[in-house]
């Protein structure tokens, strides 16, 4: 068993298959909706929006930075911020080749080493992802009450709600558990102190204002699609979608799963199927043109590096 186990994480790692595993969930999405609606809907998108939604995403990329370089500073790290906000463009750009939570923090880890102690640079990323993913779930545990009557005419949908709650709770859990303490261990004092909210207020904030720009895109996705009366709404269940797709296993960045996800919760919110699956679209299409720009920054720091090398 242990080596099917093996052999199967070792299939699902290449490339080409995560490719095709998201194109084998795109193609059993597309079959139950009006193909032919989605395209009116994604034809109709205001591109000012777009523009917006843009801006709100080089936004968040920067408020995640300066998150990420506080954490580091008080664990003695000092890099200047510049180098946190090319990194992190660079580890997002790269995500969009394949798991985020892996992909992500492997380029964000092997791009920092130089700067930092292993120690510091590992405990700043573990810290850094608890911060955001602690935040999201309070956010979502304080919005609860709300879902629930926005889902009162959905009482399947109630039981995946708190199945995703429960199951995010159990994954932030497990991720401090088995990757993050035993690293954390031998810097017990240091590692309380950044995570204790009462002398380590400041990141948090940013993480509340970073899933707070991540909603309003979604929002502004739908409001660009003409479905403005629902934005409101949509702006609401951006947490709970957001919490839903950090919840499951990503293939190839979030996409696939989010596109699942959001025809699955906005319900609510009164759209279409076709609707949520345009407004998931977009958002991922224009999180992926705000990624673009670090793939030509990796270029050029691995052309420097080759001329900087000794011969």
């Amino acid at each position: 068993m242990k080596q099917v186990l093996l052999k199967s994480g070792v299939w699902l790692n290449r490339r080409s298959v995560r490719f095709v595993l998201v194109l084998a969930v795109f193609a059993f999405i597309f079959a139950k909706i009006d193909r032919s609606a989605l395209m009116a809907h994604l034809s109709r998108f205001d591109p000012a929006m777009g523009v917006a939604i843009v801006g709100i995403f080089l936004l968040s990329i920067a408020v995640f930075a300066s998150r990420w370089w506080q954490i580091s500073r008080a664990l003695g790290v000092r890099a200047p911020f510049k180098d946190f906000v090319r990194v992190l463009w660079i580890s997002q750009s790269v995500s969009e080749c394949g798991p985020p939570l892996v992909v992500g923090e492997l380029a964000r880890f092997q791009l920092m080493r130089g700067s930092a102690e292993t120690w510091q640079l590992i405990i700043g990323q573990a810290v850094d992802r608890f911060s955001g993913k602690i935040v999201l779930l309070l956010i979502t545990l304080g919005l609860t009450p709300v879902y629930l009557g926005l889902y009162s005419e959905f009482p399947a949908l109630q039981i995946v709600l708190f199945a995703l709650i429960l199951l995010s709770s159990a994954s932030v859990a497990a991720v401090v558990l088995r990757r993050f303490w035993p690293m954390a261990r031998s810097h017990t004092g240091i590692v309380l102190a950044i995570c204790n909210p009462l002398r380590s207020p400041r990141h948090y904030g940013l993480s509340l204002l970073v899933q707070l720009l991540l909603a309003a895109n979604f929002a502004l996705a739908a409001a660009g699609l003409g479905i403005s009366g629902d934005a409101l709404t949509v702006f609401v269940l951006g947490p709970l979608l957001l919490l839903g797709v950090s919840s499951l296993p990503g293939l190839v960045s979030d996409w696939g799963k989010r596109e699942a996800a959001a025809v699955f919760l906005l319900a609510p919110a009164g759209l279409t199927p076709e609707q949520s699956l345009a407004v998931s679209l977009i958002f991922g299409a224009l999180h992926l043109l705000t990624a673009l720009p670090g793939a030509l920054l990796l270029l050029l720091l691995r052309r420097r590096e080759t001329v900087s090398a000794p011969e």
